[in-house]
């Protein structure tokens, strides 16, 4: 029985430790703001220093009002956008946290651009290519781009009717 009383306890114990951690704190035009949104935003902000239980009452009202514009706009977002146009902002979004992590060389840059440069004379081409240091966050860009799709065609199973 007292090793019921002891699971009972510390279920309780946790069970209200995370209800108030999801604790509405704020509400923006109806949208919740939790405690658990805002010790997120604060970790980013303060990286890790502040906990939203920490925070005076004017550090709170302060935290929400730069919390709330994000909320507005996603309701605007989601009200005005059509499901096209959505999924092009996550397509669009994705690619850019994709490419992120993609870690290309000045090397691998610079055999990209001497590259260009041999097709554009093989073409005969009057286009004139800028110099590797003004082109060379592009050139990474355009790399690292063609590296995500290139993994992503990897792993496609395309079939055509």
């Amino acid at each position: 029985m007292k090793k019921l009383m002891v699971i009972l306890g510390l279920t309780m114990a946790l069970a209200s430790t995370q209800a108030v951690a999801s604790a509405t704190i704020a509400t923006v035009n109806g949208m919740k703001i939790t405690e658990a949104d805002a010790d997120k935003a604060l970790n980013t902000l303060t990286k890790g220093q502040k906990k939203w239980s920490t925070l005076p009452a004017d550090a709170r009202k302060q935290l929400i009002q730069m919390m709330a514009p994000s909320k507005l706009v996603l309701a605007k977002a989601k009200k005005s956008l059509s499901t096209k146009e959505r999924d092009a902002a996550v397509s669009s979004f994705w690619m850019q946290k994709s490419m992120a992590n993609i870690k290309i060389t000045d090397k691998e840059a610079k055999s990209a651009y001497n590259k260009m440069k041999k097709n554009l004379k093989a073409t005969k081409s009057t286009q004139k290519l800028p110099a590797f240091d003004v082109a060379k966050n592009s050139i990474k860009m355009q790399l690292a781009q063609e590296k995500v799709v290139a993994k992503l065609m990897k792993s496609a199973k395309i079939k055509i009717k």
